[in-house]
């Protein structure tokens, strides 16, 4: 498979808003990529694990247009051993891809407003990709199909960040998780549910002596399924709380 096309936005659009950073860090040093001119640039996730593959994501808001952007990165990466980069139109995001040795690079990026532009830089580690990355403190169930798991450290904090797509119920998918991790000894803090005249979807918190976890089980249109979304913090390795 062309690994230049394994990236997209709503592929990235996940991660956005977890700023994370550190956990199972590559060993291979990460190749160099330069800001956009005239942008505020800040971390996603520096250096984290997504879907098994050490990964690297910042968003960015430029004076330039989006032109002027897709302009500087395509004369950055025109002489790359690999090649001219790879451009791709999705949506409103405009992409280019490269590779460097065993890193995937990509720049999204669309217009903002009347002026400027903002998009994400995402690199991928696939010389160090691990296939069995599905957390084993986590529930796996055989109808659901995992759809993304994202690993992190933020300072003392280590968080398992996990979603799926079950065939089940939306009401199937709530009994079952609240009795999942009630059965592991986590204390139900908080719920939220289903709205009969909302969108249907139930939200949870529970703790537990050195975790916190937070759970959102919803029904998707755009997967025809249930999606549940867990999110479990534990202290990182080497701190005791």
């Amino acid at each position: 498979m062309d690994r230049q096309l394994r990236m997209t936005p709503s592929w990235l659009a996940l991660g956005i808003g977890f700023g994370l950073q550190a956990a199972g860090a590559a060993t291979t040093p990460w190749p160099e990529v330069p800001d956009p001119p005239k942008a505020k640039v800040e971390w996603v996730a520096r250096d984290s694990v997504i879907n098994g593959l050490p990964s690297r994501i910042e968003k960015f808001e430029s004076q330039l247009s989006m032109a002027e952007v897709l302009t500087y990165y395509r004369a950055f990466w025109a002489n790359s051993p690999s090649g001219k980069p790879r451009e791709n139109k999705m949506g409103e995001w405009n992409t280019l891809t490269t590779l460097q040795g065993p890193f995937q690079i990509a720049l999204q990026v669309q217009s903002k407003g009347k002026q400027g532009s903002f998009g994400v830089i995402s690199i991928a580690n696939f010389g160090e990709a691990n296939k069995d990355f599905y957390p084993k403190s986590m529930p796996k169930w055989s109808d659901a199909k995992v759809l993304q798991v994202m690993e992190s450290d933020d300072g003392p904090k280590h968080s398992q960040y996990v979603v799926v797509a079950s065939r089940e119920s939306l009401d199937f998918n709530i009994q079952r998780s609240r009795e999942e991790w009630q059965r592991r000894g986590f204390n139900l803090v908080r719920e939220s549910k289903p709205d009969p005249g909302g969108a249907p979807s139930w939200v949870a918190s529970f703790d537990k002596e050195g975790a916190s976890l937070d759970v959102t089980v919803a029904r998707s249109d755009r997967y025809r399924a249930t999606t549940v979304t867990t999110n479990l913090v534990t202290p990182a390795k080497g701190v005791t709380w």
